[in-house]
């Protein structure tokens, strides 16, 4: 039995004509609390490649970049201080210590690094140098020298 070529288009058509048209409705957007950003600029540097023009947040704020970092055994019997670790930590960062070295931040740098500091992260750098000062200090950036500097939160003696 051989069916009539027109027969599956008259079906379809006859279908799809006793369908009901159901208006979609249009749900507003919820409004946005922070301000829409424009479009970012991109370049190409290859076929399937775009690069942002705009400098990320570890290239402005380089102390915010994670970090992981093992401390090995200093030569010749001495012990880590907190005070080489914070060195190792600012390294390839751009910035350094303070100076000049008050009396209280002296005797930080010269305390012993807890073993727990050996391996570490990874960490934000300033959280790092925060946890590695401990909670009586804050830690003091200056973004014209690219200097920290740690500040004692209350003036009890050590």
């Amino acid at each position: 039995m051989k069916l009539h070529p027109a027969l599956p288009v008259a079906a379809t058509l006859l279908l799809s004509a006793c369908t009901a048209n159901v208006p979609i409705a249009h749900i507003p957007a919820p409004p946005s609390s922070s301000p829409v950003a424009g479009p970012a600029e991109v370049v190409h540097t290859s076929r399937y490649n775009l690069v942002s023009l705009t400098a990320d947040e570890t290239l402005r704020f380089p102390l915010r970049q994670p970090v992981s970092h093992t401390l090995s055994a200093p030569k010749k019997n001495r012990t880590l201080t907190r005070g080489d670790a914070l060195h190792i930590w600012l390294s390839g960062t751009g910035y350094g210590l303070c100076l000049p070295v008050t009396d209280d931040m002296r005797h930080l740098y010269a305390s012993p690094l807890p073993d727990i500091w050996r391996s570490a992260g990874p960490l934000r750098i300033h959280d790092a140098l925060q946890a590695l000062a401990g909670p009586e200090w804050a830690v003091v950036t200056d973004e014209l020298t690219y200097t920290v500097c740690f500040r004692r939160t209350s003036q009890a003696l050590i």
